[in-house]
């Protein structure tokens, strides 16, 4: 990276307050803007001009202060391009100043090798499990990105030598403003609609994911699904690319009989392992990719990486059983913020018409017709957020539902009505950020509610 004295970060976030760090470790100036103003913005804050007393903050930016000009402008994922934040960054590049995402900045301060993932879901359970069977292999691997540790962080610890490798969980906010990634092995999971609201177009967000993968990566670090031929003959015609799929057995990793297999040999028995649910062979497929770009076609043969498969557990929140009473399951799935993984929870769970599932949250432009084909599973359906008026739309006259002001209304309501061999479940279908702070704490909030209900009744 050339010589950089001062660099602007729009957004003081998560990602942000990271990058800052990073950049101070680069030797640069970081100054900051950020719509918002918080307490946790400001102790940051001070705590970086501990170590570089040059540092500026521009907090409550409303577009009226005009904002020093600087070497590079580095936008963290959450500023969208139609704000007023990014119109002013992006007003300020010229031929000396370079605007980069996040993302793109970490790269450039990487010095180790790395792998990255994108996808509309399992982008969390195949990071985590790609670092797993990495770490099972003798790699000092880490997960990073996305999945809730900014690239930037994560960076900053590979120069003190704790880490050699990193697995980057990318979404297609950090994605959108990267114009080439650095050749690695990468992997696109699964496209289904989310996001619309940010990206215009099923079309344009599928172009942002394919940004992971270029025509300069070898055909074993460009691991796709089956589904997204298509895609890859509009963005990257003629290119060669390692598939996966657990419905065609053609793929370079295919479902056979219930096993695993790299091109129709024999890896893993998925009766053995902890993850079900035909996404989660597809994601363990993907991870197995990964590793033989990393590693060799010898380590998916590996006894360590048998083993590493059959004890792997997902995170919270996606898909997750923690409670069990009367036969009846409790499933906390608010990971599922699209309807492709809420049919991918349904597949798992539906069981005739035994379903009690929440829906609701923050609409991101989607198709609620998606979840046409698990209406099916849902005895009932209980709505909530600021878009259940469009979920009743899609639901109207073809599922038993009920509107709820309450979240906890809505959760004590379809724990009342369910009987012995049913479930009660959230997967909601939308983003949380219209009633928490994210996913997370809505799950958590999920399993508080059903715990409390369970313990009075």
């Amino acid at each position: 990276m050339r010589e950089i004295k001062t660099v602007l970060i729009c957004g003081f976030g998560i990602s942000g307050q990271a990058a800052a760090k990073l950049a101070i470790a680069m030797g640069m100036i970081p100054v900051i803007a950020d719509e918002r103003n918080t307490p946790d913005h400001l102790k940051v804050f001070q705590e970086l001009q501990q170590k570089r007393p040059e540092a500026k903050a521009f907090f409550n930016w409303n577009g009226n202060t005009p904002l020093p000009p600087c070497d590079l402008i580095v936008v963290s994922p959450g500023i969208r391009k139609n704000s007023a934040l990014f119109i002013a960054a992006e007003k300020m590049k010229n031929q000396t100043t370079t605007m980069l995402s996040e993302l793109e900045f970490a790269l450039k301060c990487l010095k180790k090798p790395f792998a990255a993932i994108t996808g509309t879901n399992g982008k969390t359970t195949t990071t985590e499990l790609t670092t797993a069977l990495l770490q099972a292999n003798g790699v000092r691997a880490e997960s990073s990105g996305n999945i809730g540790t900014a690239l930037s962080e994560c960076v900053l610890r590979t120069f003190t030598g704790e880490i050699d490798f990193l697995v980057i969980e990318t979404s297609s906010f950090q994605l959108e403003n990267i114009q080439t990634f650095p050749p690695c092995p990468a992997a696109i999971l699964n496209l289904a609609g989310d996001h619309i609201d940010r990206h215009g177009s099923m079309e344009e967000y599928a172009k942002t994911k394919f940004r992971l993968i270029t025509e300069t990566m070898s055909p074993e670090n460009r691991i796709i699904n089956t589904s997204l031929l298509p895609y890859l003959k509009k963005f990257l015609p003629e290119t060669a690319v390692t598939l996966f799929s657990a419905n065609d057995p053609s793929a370079d990793l295919s479902l056979q009989n219930e096993m695993i297999c790299f091109r129709n040999k024999v890896l893993l028995d998925t009766r053995t392992t902890e993850l079900h649910g035909i996404h989660n062979i597809e994601n363990m497929m993907a991870a197995l990719a990964l590793l033989r770009a990393v590693k060799g076609e010898m380590a998916l043969f590996s006894p360590e990486t048998a083993q590493a498969l059959r004890s792997f557990r997902s995170s919270p929140h996606r898909v997750e059983c923690f409670a069990e009473r009367n036969g009846i399951r409790y499933i906390n799935d608010s990971k599922a913020t699209n309807p492709h993984a809420v049919n991918a929870a349904v597949q798992m769970y539906g069981n005739g018409k035994n379903l009690h599932i929440l829906l609701g949250g923050l609409d991101k432009g989607m198709d609620f017709h998606e979840l046409e084909v698990s209406f099916p599973a849902i005895r009932k359906a209980y709505l909530f957020g600021s878009c259940r008026e469009s979920l009743q739309k899609t639901l109207e006259n073809k599922v038993e539902y009920e509107l709820f002001d309450s979240f906890q209304e809505a959760v004590y309501a379809a724990c009342s009505n369910a009987l012995s061999e049913e479930c009660v479940m959230l997967s909601p279908a939308t983003a949380s950020m219209d009633m928490f702070k994210n996913y997370a704490e809505r799950g958590d909030k999920f399993k508080e509610f059903v715990l409390n209900f369970l313990n009075t009744h």
